[in-house]
């Protein structure tokens, strides 16, 4: 069986949560790429992900912050469970307040690419019931409240809400069970 993580931006494939993701799973391979946020255009991105879920068939998609953002967005093309921490709902507005992609001229192109990807792929999402599980912090002090994230996907699947662990997500070691369930209702 397979998991494919998809890190957050300033991360890596091999940052923190995906090495936790293969201790959870040391029987499984856990695939988690690279991408660099700031050179490549979100359309990219999305183009590798698909390619790497039709190419690797993961029992789950698991994706942190940019990479819950991303995460949401397989949703367009990967029947299976999807689960995000903290997932960015506001790509746009996220960048413009934290993020730091590019200088200058650029950053501007970058919103655009961003502005127009978003209407054509995460605006148009419509996940299947409870494909789409979510594990948020209470205290996220870069996203704030995500309740008008699952507000904007009613059908979602279970919700794990952790206090004191921000948003980086400091107690994802707590999530297996979880994601074990998952799997299970998946019959993998």
């Amino acid at each position: 069986m397979k998991l494919l993580y998809i890190h957050g931006y300033g991360s890596t494939g091999n940052a923190m949560k995906a090495q936790k993701l293969q201790a959870m799973f040391p029987q499984e391979q856990v695939l988690a790429p690279t991408f660099d946020y700031d050179r490549l255009a979100p359309t990219e991105v999305y183009t590798q992900l698909q390619e790497v879920a039709q190419r690797e068939q993961p029992a789950l998609i698991l994706g942190s912050s940019t990479g819950g953002y991303y995460a949401l967005c397989c949703t367009q093309f990967y029947q299976g469970v999807v689960w995000c921490v903290n997932p960015v709902r506001d790509i746009v507005g996220t960048i413009r307040r934290h993020l730091s992609i590019g200088t200058g001229d650029n950053i501007s192109d970058k919103l655009k690419e961003y502005e127009n990807f978003d209407k054509k792929v995460f605006q148009q999402l419509r996940p299947k019931v409870g494909q789409l599980h979510f594990a948020l912090s209470t205290d996220d002090e870069l996203l704030g409240d995500h309740k008008p994230l699952l507000d904007l996907f009613p059908n979602h699947g279970p919700v794990v809400w952790k206090d004191h662990c921000g948003h980086r997500f400091y107690r994802f070691d707590e999530l297996k069970e979880h994601f074990e369930q998952s799997l299970k209702e998946q019959n993998c």
